[in-house]
């Protein structure tokens, strides 16, 4: 197969026992890679009632047929497995250069299941896969362990907040966040320190000449598109921060307040005109949204800068620097974390100079906070839930929900909790990328929303970065696509395989009756200066036929059947 390698390896850290099998070619088809081929695999792989700690749900790493190439914005992939979090099925989609290098060894899957006796790492050069002992580099955080590791390859590994399991630990992959939703505490719950990639052989693609001729398209509309070209080429995503403030979208004070007065001091703009910094893109990408200091620090982004800054009533940039460093050394989400300190300050009425903010967030990376366990597990405990910002226990990130309809049903609807890229409805209500929607409006926003998530799907399964949003619609990616792999899909086809993803998630997280009827949102943002109660349930009825789906918000058996969905019992989706 072109695009595909064929090779899925498969790890069993309990009988350390490596196997390999052949990516199956009709899942290739229907579910692209990497987001979609990973959730195929769950499907079959983990009982849907699986808790995300148990060494029987595994933790899949996938590339996908654009992974490696030309393609601009492909060298990404996938990381997923059941969320510590929110309990449900949870991909995301990291950059770097990580995963080119997994596609150079010839892998379309990384599988790996079970718990090891003791730390362990992986180390994989082409065909050689070896799990080794990692108990020297046990205990250790990120930085560390990469400069320890990265001669032999790139290096995807936790820190001491996976190794101790908290919720909000994540993969750090080429020294960048790699994920939210707890990958690195399920990586941590297998003993799994590192996995260590090198790779030797470049992808080939069916059609050269006509591959060639879409990327170049593709760079064209790049080009030509100012929030990528412009925006995000100048200031990396930091340029959000003035943008979204300016459009009272920049939430602040755990989401108490919907405008933050030291947004300049913050931004990017204000960034590249104060300090001397470096591009380090991820791979195959001509944005360069990813930036260090000359020191080799890195650029917080904005969700970074949002969540340590203005959540927390905080303009001092070099305080969110220093906590974006303790945070990404211990390999923590930084959304989870800022809200989760945001939280306690709202709780006890402390404002920004009440609390020392990095022996905080340093207790919570060492598990000794009461916050460590994430906002949603300390507000239950504390019994206030009410002001709980987060959705199936995924904290709300910095796009204020309440002055955006679209994020708003976006939020609700969303797979994985509170994820704005799940469906990043910023990019058409508020840059009119790739159309302009009224943003307090929730009319013809249900057909839009589910559009965006089956568009989401597509780019998180072939893989590229997010920001592919901005300029590439379904017809710049299959031309990609079909160049790349010698497949003949038409733009409506690969839409579909989308929504087959999209379903495929529902599912899985709805037969453990864990998340039936959460598709709402924070009290917080309704009411007379917020969201209209009714206006939203309707929207959500809407989307929900719109979608196929029951009143409950479950596939029906008959739109399984429309998108050849197999599930282990029918019946409970007739």
């Amino acid at each position: 197969m072109f695009g595909w390698t064929g090779r899925t390896v498969i790890v069993d850290l309990e009988n350390n026992a490596v196997t390999e099998s052949r990516t199956k070619k009709k899942d290739a088809e229907k579910f692209l890679g990497g987001r979609g081929i990973s959730c195929a695999l769950m499907s079959r792989m983990a009982e849907p009632e699986v808790e995300p700690l148990d060494p029987e749900n595994p933790l899949i790493f996938s590339t996908g047929p654009l992974t490696g190439s030309a393609a601009p914005l492909s060298g990404h992939f996938s990381i997923c497995t059941r969320s510590p979090p929110t309990k449900g099925i949870f991909d995301s989609n990291a950059g770097g250069s990580f995963g080119s290098e997994m596609k150079f060894a010839g892998i379309d899957s990384l599988v790996i299941k079970g718990k090891a006796e003791n730390p362990v790492y992986l180390h994989i050069e082409d065909e050689e896969v070896e799990i080794l002992p990692a108990d020297h580099l046990w205990g250790k955080n990120t930085a560390e362990t990469t400069s320890l590791l990265e001669p032999k390859g790139k290096v995807a590994c936790i820190g001491r907040a996976g190794e101790i399991m908290l919720p909000m630990a994540s993969m750090v992959n080429d020294r960048i966040y790699g994920a939210r939703g707890g990958h690195g505490a399920v990586a941590g719950s297998k003993n799994l320190k590192a996995v260590v990639i090198k790779g030797s052989n470049k992808p080939e693609v069916a059609d050269r000449d006509a591959f060639e001729k879409s990327v170049e398209k593709a760079n064209r509309l790049l080009v030509a598109n100012p929030p990528a070209s412009k925006g995000l080429a100048e200031y990396g995503t930091p340029v959000f921060v003035n943008l979204l403030n300016y459009m009272g979208i920049l939430p602040a004070e755990n989401f108490r307040k919907k405008d933050f007065q030291g947004a300049e001091k913050i931004s990017g703009e204000f960034i590249a005109e104060n300090y001397e910094i470096n591009k380090t893109p991820c791979d195959a990408c001509p944005i360069g949204c990813r930036r260090t200091f000359t020191d080799g620090t890195p650029v917080p982004d904005y969700d970074a800068i949002w969540a340590f800054g203005p959540n927390l009533g905080n303009s001092d940039l070099k305080t969110i620097i220093e906590l974006n460093n303790i945070c990404l050394d211990y390999g923590m989400d930084p959304v989870s974390c800022g809200a989760s300190i945001a939280s306690y300050m709202e709780l006890n009425s402390f404002t920004v100079g009440d609390i020392d903010l990095k022996a905080t967030l340093t207790g919570i990376g060492e598990g000794k906070s009461e916050l460590s366990r994430g906002s949603h597990a300390y507000l239950c405990s504390q019994g206030a839930t009410d002001i709980d910002m987060s959705v199936m226990g995924l904290e709300i990130p910095g796009y204020d929900p309440g002055a955006s309809a679209g994020m708003a049903l976006a939020y609700a609807t969303s797979n994985k909790g509170a994820c704005h890229l799940n469906a990043f409805m910023i990019a058409p209500e508020v840059m009119g990328k790739p159309m302009l929607l009224k943003r307090q409006s929730f009319d013809g926003k249900a057909a839009l929303v589910q559009y965006f998530q089956n568009l989401a799907a597509v780019i998180d399964s072939l893989v590229l970065c997010p920001f592919a949003f901005f300029a590439m619609s379904e017809v710049e990616l299959v031309s990609l696509l079909n160049a790349a792999t010698g497949m003949d899909y038409s733009a409506e086809e690969l839409l579909q395989a989308g929504e087959r993803i999209y379903n495929l998630e529902r599912i899985l997280n709805r037969t453990d009756g864990a998340h039936e009827k959460e598709d709402i949102l924070p009290g917080r943002f309704f009411g007379e200066d917020g969201i209209d109660r009714e206006q939203f349930r309707n929207a959500l009825s809407d989307y929900y036929h719109f979608r196929g789906w029951d009143t409950n918000g479950v596939p029906t058996g008959e739109k399984l059947k429309e998108l050849d969905i197999a599930v282990k019992n029918e019946t409970e989706f007739a």
